[in-house]
């Protein structure tokens, strides 16, 4: 759920859910449905969903998303836990391969991801199921991703890098949010996200420095592989 220090006046730009809301995403049983199809079978019992506070931008379509966690029975520092199993439904994703990098994968089954997964779209069909985006969150002092489980499951990997801290009960791990626009989906699902942790701002809240117009983001945006300190004493002269 929302931090306690978010107030209604923060949320203006994404809107409060309330009881007259559709509920897009929804766990009923041992699957996850959006908007009444399913997307994920077999979820585990240990699997606790939470709908978000949060309701979408576009009154009429009142998309409301869902938190996801899960309970164990003893903590650890390090928990792999599977939320149900995908099978025959087309995404795209975002796994990190190395430290500081990240690319795009696709597939369409739960074998398919690539471990330390940051970002998992599911495709929509032709009649009723939208797109659907699972987003790895922060929840304290532990990380989220997600990876290929068993038989087709998604798992989601949780840890916070110490022994010395372990928890056995998770309830933000990951966010779902769903939607007919593939772009519009991710920028309100990052604003609700941004609203839930608090720790951060999206880009349309910040002012680019002007040397984004020279270097883009950085010197590889840049140059790319032709990246050499003449041409970036060149670019900081100009």
């Amino acid at each position: 759920m929302a931090p306690p220090s978010i107030t209604k006046n923060a949320l203006d730009g994404i809107g409060l859910a309330d009881d007259h809301v559709f509920m897009s995403i929804t766990l009923k049983g041992t699957n996850f449905l959006a908007n009444g199809q399913p997307i994920l079978s077999n979820v585990p019992q240990n699997i606790v969903a939470t709908p978000s506070p949060f309701s979408s931008l576009d009154k009429s379509k009142g998309t409301v998303g869902c938190f996801v966690g899960f309970d164990t029975e003893e903590p650890k520092s390090q928990h792999v836990v599977s939320i149900g199993k995908l099978n025959c439904i087309g995404f795209m994703s975002i796994f990190r391969f190395k430290v500081w990098w990240t690319t795009h994968w696709v597939g369409n089954s739960g074998k398919d991801l690539e471990h330390e997964t940051q970002m998992m779209m599911l495709d929509k069909d032709e009649s009723v199921r939208p797109y659907v985006l699972l987003l790895p969150l922060l929840e304290g002092p532990f990380r989220a991703s997600l990876q290929p489980g068993i038989d087709d499951n998604v798992d989601i990997c949780m840890e916070s890098g110490s022994t010395q801290v372990s928890r056995s009960t998770l309830r933000s791990c990951l966010y779902m949010h769903v939607g007919d626009d593939p772009y519009k989906l991710v920028k309100e699902a990052m604003k609700v996200a941004r609203h839930h942790l608090g720790t951060f701002k999206l880009l349309d809240e910040k002012t680019p420095p002007g040397v984004v117009d020279k270097f883009g983001w950085c010197t590889w945006d840049a140059f790319y592989p032709n990246v050499h300190p003449k041409g970036v004493w060149e670019g900081v002269k100009a």
